[in-house]
Parts: C-alpha cells; sequence; structure tokens
C-alpha cells in the first residue's frame, strides 16, 4: 500500500491523544495530512501522532490519501469532517454517499452546468417526471432494444427525414397523407384491399403492365368523350 508521507502508523490498541483528562472529554479540531489508506479508514498525521480517521456522515467529497483535511479527534475516535485541500487536485473528485439520496428544493430551480458533458449511468432504471420538457440539442444518438411512445398528440417537422425499417405497420382509424409530389416504388409485390375505393386525377392517369385484368361481379363501366382500344 503506497504512503505518500513518512509518518509511524497509528496503534489500534492504543490512543494517540494527549494523557490530559480534559482532552478526552472535548473533541479536537485540527489539520491533519492523509498519509496512507485502509480502504475504510485513513491514517491522519496529527499533532498528537497518527491516528485512523473515519469520513463523517457529513463529508461528502471523499478524502484521498494526499489529502488536508479537517478532523475531529476525541476519545482515540477519529472523524474527517471535510477535505480542506486535495492531494492530487488533477484527478477526479468524488462524492458518495451510502444509501438513497434525495434532493429537494421546495422553493428553487436546479441548473447543473458542465464545460466538457454529463455522463449519467442510472443502472436498471432511470425515472423522469415533469409538466413540460425542453431539449435543445446540436446532435442526438437514441440506441434501444425497444421504445414505447404513448400520447394524445405528436407532431414532428424536419427537413428531411429517412426511414428505414425491415418491417413497417401502420394502424389508424383514418389516414391522410399531402404531398407535393410522390413517389413509390415497390420492388416485389403490392396488394391493396378496401372495401371501397374512388380516385380522382385531375390531369392524366395510365397503367403500364405486361398484363392487366379488369375484373367486377356486376359492371364495368367506361365513360368518355371517346374511348380508344388497340
Amino acid at each position: 500500500m503506497s504512503q505518500l508521507l513518512a509518518a509511524p502508523l497509528p496503534d489500534d490498541t492504543e490512543t494517540s491523544l494527549s494523557a490530559d483528562a480534559k482532552a478526552h472529554q472535548e473533541a479536537s479540531l485540527q489539520h491533519a495530512r492523509l498519509v496512507m489508506s485502509d480502504g475504510k479508514r485513513y491514517a491522519a498525521s496529527t499533532r498528537q501522532g497518527t491516528q485512523w480517521v473515519t469520513p463523517a456522515a457529513g463529508c461528502l467529497l471523499q478524502p484521498a490519501v494526499g489529502d488536508l483535511a479537517l478532523v475531529s479527534l476525541m476519545d482515540g475516535q477519529g472523524y474527517i469532517l471535510t477535505v480542506l485541500e486535495r492531494g492530487a487536485p488533477d484527478s477526479p473528485a468524488e462524492v458518495a454517499l451510502p444509501g438513497d439520496l434525495q434532493l429537494s428544493l421546495p422553493q428553487g430551480r436546479l441548473a447543473l452546468t458542465a464545460a466538457h458533458g454529463i455522463a449519467l449511468n442510472a443502472g436498471p432504471m432511470l425515472n423522469l417526471a415533469a409538466q413540460q420538457l425542453t431539449t435543445v440539442l446540436q446532435d442526438a444518438d437514441v440506441a434501444c432494444q425497444t421504445l414505447n411512445l404513448t400520447g394524445d398528440e405528436a407532431y414532428t417537422q424536419w427537413n428531411s427525414r429517412t426511414d428505414v425499417s425491415g418491417s413497417h405497420l401502420d394502424i389508424a382509424t383514418r389516414s391522410e397523407s399531402h404531398a407535393e409530389h410522390s413517389v413509390r416504388r415497390v420492388a416485389g409485390h403490392e396488394e391493396v384491399s378496401a372495401q371501397s375505393m374512388r380516385q380522382i386525377v385531375e390531369h392524366d392517369w395510365s397503367v403500364q403492365a405486361d398484363t392487366a385484368d379488369l375484373q367486377a361481379d356486376d359492371r364495368v363501366a367506361v365513360n368518355a368523350a371517346s374511348v380508344q382500344l388497340g
């Protein structure tokens, strides 16, 4: 285990506090350098010697070996109240709490600003609830195995849009499409089934096929000023 500062290791069986009885009754606050760690505790170099200390529940910034901390010592017990100076300021800082955490702002708003981005890892679940959501992005990439969108209304507007899918299914009570120019190309078979169908073409309408069949159970009517066959 690495040790940044040369200091005698604390003794787990003996207290390093002063023998003065008053020192055993009142907590002593002092600056101490953290010289080593066993994973949960830290060895702090104090005026009384080196003593094991643990981060207090309110010490949000996780200490690291080499940090200068404010420690509280009393009756052989020691706590790190806060980190005063980081030993490695260029390394990532860690804010950690055991258990669940809830932030409450009854009369305010929360603003997060990060110059180099935010990485969020929510584990098995991420829940968002808001009356209104506004997102402004220059580029966005979304990858998911299953996507379910449910709502009363949906409106999208794009200058250009491309949809690519292996299988596509639209189900609607009423469907209407408007386009200035439309081209549809089907490489394989296309089949349209409807209870009734009407096509209105303002100018020209033509059908070209190798074989064309027109079948009706009751009647086939062709109404025109002139009819040309062949």
